[in-house]
């Protein structure tokens, strides 16, 4: 049996995986590809999920996050609330930095 991830592996994990989403949705968004970019995001998540999901847990969303320490707190499966507070505070920075990325690729758009 492997051995559990540190926590700085899991909140890697869960900072590359976060960025790439919304870095995605972002681009998506702001670059107007209508047509491929539910295509695009579906993509993104899934090989996301697939590469860091046995690493974190794949959250990627401090609402899955905080779920997840509820589920907990009610006697099922789920994140002790330390965790789910470091989840979060990762997720959040690795948001704000992915939308730093593409409001500088796209900063006409905000014009």
């Amino acid at each position: 049996m492997a051995a559990e991830p540190s926590m700085a592996a899991k909140c890697t994990a869960e900072f590359l995986g976060t960025f790439l989403l919304i870095f995605t949705v972002g681009c998506n968004v702001l670059g107007g590809s209508a047509v491929w970019g539910g295509v695009s995001i579906a993509c993104v998540l899934m090989v996301a999920i697939y590469s860091m999901g046995g690493i974190s847990g794949a959250n990627f969303n401090p609402a899955v996050s905080m779920t997840l320490g509820i589920s907990k707190a009610m006697g099922g499966p789920g994140l002790d609330w330390k965790t789910v507070g470091i989840y979060c505070g990762v997720q959040s920075a690795a948001g704000v930095a992915a939308a730093l990325c593409y409001s500088a690729l796209f900063g006409e758009s905000f014009r």
